[in-house]
């Protein structure tokens, strides 16, 4: 007898095997012969989209991947990703990629923004948990905070936080109140190595200019560089684990980015401004050539 988690698998190999066709829930369900109240509940529960919205994602993401690597027109993509008018098309394609088809196809650079969902019984990254994916042309970044190797063990990354939470207030010329750093630093990384190595960690603040450092912080700059930046919505003590499984195993292989060598380290900023659930806006910073 299969499973909830097998049928879902299931709509989701027809979704991505039709996208060309007149996909809806009603045509789903009946396709799967499954109860359409509850083939819509688990598939948001598991997916974390609705099946409209994940449909039109996926359309959108592979019209992106159309735009790039092959020549096709813009209204021959248009009608494969559904819609019946390139003004439709461009619309809706601003909407998640904030730049027309034609802009994007000129820049020669594919970001997927909705992979194709892959349900193995293994706890995943929700669909739903990435809000945002956009590219950032930035300048040199200078940090001060607190500075420790994770070869003794990562509580030392608890250590730096609760340094810098206690002593932010004393960082002078902050350039953005609202958010922390952590940043993770491979530069000494042996790469020959078959197990990971450690890392420096550096939880900071982002200052406009280096003045009167607090004494036991540490200056850091980061080199300027491009980078792509991930949005989400948690908790600030959440583990980011899952979000860089997705990013590093999952997106990177499936988009035209390519790491910086000459940086070798991403950061995550924090925001220190909670909703109701005590969740922050978080965003994930990897530099891209």
């Amino acid at each position: 007898m299969k499973t909830n988690i097998d049928t879902i698998q299931e709509v989701i190999e027809y979704i991505d095997n039709h996208l060309e066709e007149n996909l809806s829930l009603d045509s789903i369900s009946n396709e799967m012969n499954y109860s359409k109240y509850h083939l819509s509940r688990m598939f948001v529960s598991v997916v974390g989209f609705t099946v409209h919205s994940y449909i039109q994602r996926r359309r959108l993401t592979e019209a992106a991947r159309l735009l790039i690597f092959t020549d096709k027109p813009i209204m021959e993509i248009a009608l494969f990703a559904g819609y019946e008018t390139q003004q439709s098309f461009t619309i809706g394609f601003k909407a998640l990629f904030r730049s027309t088809p034609q802009a994007f196809r000129k820049k020669r650079e594919f970001y997927p923004f909705q992979l194709k969902f892959v349900v193995d019984g293994i706890e995943k990254l929700r669909g739903d948990k990435i809000m945002d994916i956009r590219t950032v042309d930035s300048e040199k970044i200078t940090l001060i905070g607190y500075q420790k190797n994770t070869q003794f063990g990562f509580f030392v990354i608890g250590k730096c936080w609760r340094n810098i939470h206690a002593k932010k207030q004393f960082i002078h010329h902050r350039k953005d109140i609202d958010f922390l750093i952590g940043l993770n630093d491979y530069t000494k990384w042996d790469l020959s190595k078959e197990k990971q190595p450690a890392f420096d960690y550096f939880a900071a603040a982002e200052v406009d200019k280096v003045e009167n450092v607090p004494k036991g912080m540490e200056i850091k700059e980061l080199p300027a560089s491009k980078y792509i930046v991930f949005s989400f919505r948690a908790k600030c003590e959440d583990s980011l684990q899952p979000v860089a499984d997705y990013i590093y195993k999952e997106w990177f292989p499936q988009s035209s980015c390519q790491l910086n060598e000459n940086a070798r380290y991403d950061f995550a900023k924090y925001g220190e401004q909670t909703d109701k659930d005590g969740k922050s806006l978080i965003e994930y910073w990897v530099p891209i050539i």
